[in-house]
């Protein structure tokens, strides 16, 4: 005998039963509501978003019958790596086929084998899905996969074991599994998912197939939501679900909660600014007005803007890490602009990243992402997160008032040769060539050598107008090319050195002969040596020679302001005069006393006689044997090597 419930929901208690036997009857309930990630998840591999590559591979394999025993897919989360070993499960074991198929049966087909259906839910007694963050002891591995693997499926053609987060075992755990890896039964695929692959053991991936998920890019996100909302029939806009596919930054599976939470929130219409509410996250307006107000040094802006984040409750930290996704975006734009692909994940379009990108070089992008990674860390443990991200905004626009190393490090050195300076803008471009300014800040006095005037031959029967000399005082120049003078054709102006080429002897034109070519290039500079680096002796002699020679040209060591008045000196326009106080007259004779030095120990030589016709080396042993001859060998420290009769 059985019971029936009055109702649908009526409960039933022990002592309404039969005390021998009794029946229980399911709980009928409402069915719940099924999240988008889990209503939306692929059930084959042409559904797959943004893993081509991967599912390629995967779908070759099946098709040409060449299965590995062992799989591991890596990645970033939501991207895919458990919802494709489930789509491997069911082409293997799916019943509507005799063989693995590439179309395995779909959960929504009403027609779906066992198989396919519980693969799906998660509850084959065939595919065993272990979950490594929970499990992950050796005697975990034992029980759940070394005590059973030996034995055969108990409906389908393969034993699966889908290890999730596979990097978590222990290494005990891993050390059980190598040798099951290594050699498992013919029937038996292990398929192993982890983001984290840098804590697998290289012996179990050496036992593997890897295959890398990559990112998933915005528009392909963006075309499945779009999808998604055209199914569902909900009535979104185009650039909210532009907002939702940016906030799941690569992940499929973030996006699609973002989504439900958006759709929660919201009424019927999704809007952008819904997006931004719901999430917490800025919009593309208020990132473009952040970059145009760093452009344009606009602080007042700036904290306005913090401060209507703040009060419409948006994450701060999520907020700056959109801003450093952008500075990325707009460094790779200026850097590779023609290749798309680099940044296709940025939220705005070419056009517009070329707008916002006009007003920061690369290095001032790369400055900002460094202050603003700063700033992202600040963030975390902030006592007063509007504070940090205050400063570390209006940071942004105080390096723009910097500059930069290279220019001043360019200055200092213009400024060491005496370089005319330009102006900052101008300073990465080399200037060499002698160019005229038309109005010169201090016209500077230029002492150079008259050019030679050319030489035109008789057979032209040209009257040539005569060379220009250049003027006295040039005006100040700037420099595109250094012509390097020859040694001999160089004159000298306050560390410059002055070229006058020689004239061609070809028949020169009128107008080559009145506009001479003038080339200035920076004098070479020897290295500067301190003092105690140099080696002095103290020679008395010398010093008084030097002095004697002086006193015999009647120079009376007047200082010298600088090359410039030098030069003056040398080309005549300036006369050193001596003081009419104190003249002084050249000697007449010179009077060797007390320069050559006497040698008391000098013994006497006989000096021996000349013949009438002395050989040169009878002149030399005379020439040895004189006094004279013998203190100017021993003060010269010389020799005799020739000599002749006078």
């Amino acid at each position: 005998m059985s019971c029936k419930p009055r109702s649908l929901f009526t409960q039933f208690s022990a002592s309404q039963l039969y005390p021998s036997s009794f029946i229980l009857y399911p709980l009928l309930l409402p069915v719940s509501y099924q999240v988008i990630a889990r209503k939306w998840r692929p059930q084959t591999f042409e559904e797959v978003t943004g893993q081509e590559v991967v599912t390629h591979s995967l779908r070759n394999a099946i098709e040409f019958d060449r299965l590995h025993h062992a799989y591991i897919f890596s990645g970033a989360r939501g991207v895919g790596k458990t919802t494709t070993a489930r789509i491997i499960a069911k082409a293997l074991n799916c019943h509507r086929s005799d063989k693995p198929t590439l179309t395995p049966c779909r959960t929504d087909d009403p027609d779906a084998c066992s198989s396919c259906r519980e693969i799906a839910e998660s509850r084959s007694i065939d595919v065993l899905e272990i979950d490594a963050a929970s499990h992950t002891g050796i005697g975990d591995i034992r029980g759940t996969i070394l005590d059973g693997i030996n034995i055969n499926p108990a409906r389908d053609r393969y034993k699966i074991f889908i290890i999730d987060e596979v990097h978590q075992l222990s290494k005990p755990a891993f050390n059980a599994l190598l040798k099951t890896l290594e050699e498992p039964p013919g029937n038996v695929i292990f398929i192993m998912a982890t983001t984290e692959l840098h804590k697998v053991p290289e012996t179990i991936l050496s036992r593997c197939q890897e295959f890398q998920f990559r990112t998933i890019p915005i528009q392909k996100i963006f075309d499945r939501l779009k999808l998604i909302a055209s199914e569902d029939k909900i009535n979104v806009t185009e650039d909210a679900l532009r907002e939702i596919a940016r906030s799941g930054m690569g992940s499929m599976r973030d996006a699609q909660s973002n989504f439900d939470q958006v759709i929660s929130f919201s009424g019927e219409q999704i809007e952008a600014q819904d997006v931004t509410k719901a999430l917490g996250s800025a919009g593309v307006e208020v990132l473009s007005s952040v970059i145009k107000s760093i452009a344009n040094g606009d602080t007042k802006t700036i904290l306005d803007l913090v401060d209507d984040l703040i009060g419409h409750g948006h994450d701060l930290r999520n907020f700056c890490r959109d801003l450093l996704a952008l500075m990325r975006d707009l460094m790779v734009y200026k850097v590779a602009s023609g290749s798309e692909h680099l940044f296709e994940s940025a939220v705005f379009s070419v056009e517009q990243m070329n707008e916002l990108a006009a007003g920061f070089t690369t290095t001032d992008l790369l400055r900002y992402f460094n202050s603003l990674a700063a700033t992202e860390v600040s963030l975390r443990e902030a006592a007063q997160p509007r504070f940090v991200l205050e400063i570390g905004l209006v940071k942004l626009i105080e390096m723009r008032k910097a500059a930069a190393i290279e220019d001043i490090l360019n200055r200092l050195s213009a400024i060491e040769i005496g370089t005319p300076q330009t102006a900052p803008a101008a300073a990465t471009q080399e200037k060499k060539t002698l160019i005229p300014e038309k109005t010169p800040a201090e016209p500077r006095k230029t002492a150079v050598p008259e050019p030679p005037k050319p030489v035109i031959p008789d057979k032209t029967q040209q009257t040539a107008t005569p060379a220009k000399s250049p003027p006295a005082e040039p005006e100040n120049t700037t420099f595109d090319s250094i012509v390097e003078p020859p040694d001999d054709e160089i004159g000298f102006d306050d560390g410059y050195v002055t070229h006058v080429p020689e004239p061609s002897s070809e028949p020169a034109s009128e107008a080559a002969i009145t506009q001479p070519t003038w080339t200035v290039t920076p004098m070479r500079r020897l290295a500067s040596i301190a003092s105690e680096d140099l080696e002095h002796f103290d020679v008395p002699r010398l010093d008084d020679a030097y002095e004697w020679e002086l006193k015999g040209e009647d120079d009376q060591l007047l200082p010298i302001n600088g090359a410039s008045h030098l030069a003056d000196i040398l080309s005549g326009k300036t006369v050193i005069k001596p003081p009419a106080a104190e003249p002084s007259a050249p000697l007449k004779k010179i009077d060797l006393t007390g320069i050559m030095p006497e040698y008391e120990n000098d013994d006497a030589v006989e000096i021996p006689t000349l013949s009438d016709d002395p050989t040169v080396a009878e002149l030399i042993t005379y020439a040895n044997a004189l006094p004279d001859v013998r203190r100017a060998k021993r003060l010269l420290r010389a020799d005799v090597i020739h000599a002749v009769k006078n």
